[in-house]
């Protein structure tokens, strides 16, 4: 009666152990799909399409439009509540042949995007500050009866000031660096650690280029 016990524990251990590792292989199975579903899966590309620069009486003006398409997740993420910033951010540095290169403008465009489901409409705001810093005070707001014209919003930039007039010199050697993307920090911090690392919410753009004024 003791040996068939024995044995009845032994043989117990022995499929609490096949089932253990059979378990951590499904495991390891299942990271490994998610691993290579990540990697084929490519971030959204972003273009910046009909750029120009032009130098005014005051002011230096940028235009352009961003060219993406939102994915799949993004949008089911909208029709949920949940907002979704987009920031450009222009840097105007000057070549010293000594030390480091002058940054001598800065600049910075955020957008904010969001589905009014009672309304059923769209609401773009666009600030020159974070919508966490700046408020509603500093932003321009305006609402949309489709998705097709609040995005066409968001991508567009008109006339932007992106420095001051007497900023610009021809005559030295000054770079622009254009960079936009989806700001992920303007998130709620729960949502912020789930969208990092996934491809559906990277979309970003970076350039940096010779400044010259558009002809």
């Amino acid at each position: 009666m003791a040996f068939i016990t024995h044995c009845s524990k032994n043989f117990l251990r022995l499929e609490l152990l096949f089932l253990s590792g059979l378990k951590r292989g499904r495991l390891l199975c299942l990271a490994l799909s998610l691993m290579l579903a990540s990697v084929a899966q490519a971030d959204t590309p972003v273009e910046l399409q009909a750029f120009k620069l032009e130098r005014q009486e005051s002011a230096l003006y940028m235009s352009g439009a961003w060219q993406f398409e939102l994915p799949s997740a993004l949008e089911d993420a909208l029709h949920k509540g949940i907002t979704l910033y987009f920031v450009t951010e222009v840097d105007i540095t000057q070549e010293r042949w000594y030390v480091y290169n002058q940054r001598i403008a800065h600049a910075e465009r955020h957008v904010r995007l969001f589905y009014q489901p009672l309304t059923r409409r769209w609401r773009v705001s666009i600030s020159p500050q974070p919508f966490n810093v700046s408020g509603l005070g500093m932003s321009l707001g305006q609402s949309y009866d489709t998705a097709e014209e609040a995005m066409g919003v968001v991508r567009r930039i008109v006339q932007w000031r992106i420095a001051n007039a007497a900023d610009y010199n021809p005559d030295a050697k000054q770079t622009i660096s254009i960079n936009f993307k989806l700001d992920l920090k303007q998130l709620p911090r729960p949502l912020q650690m789930g969208a990092a690392g996934q491809s559906d919410w990277n979309i970003g753009f970076s350039k940096t280029q010779r400044l010259e004024l558009t002809p």
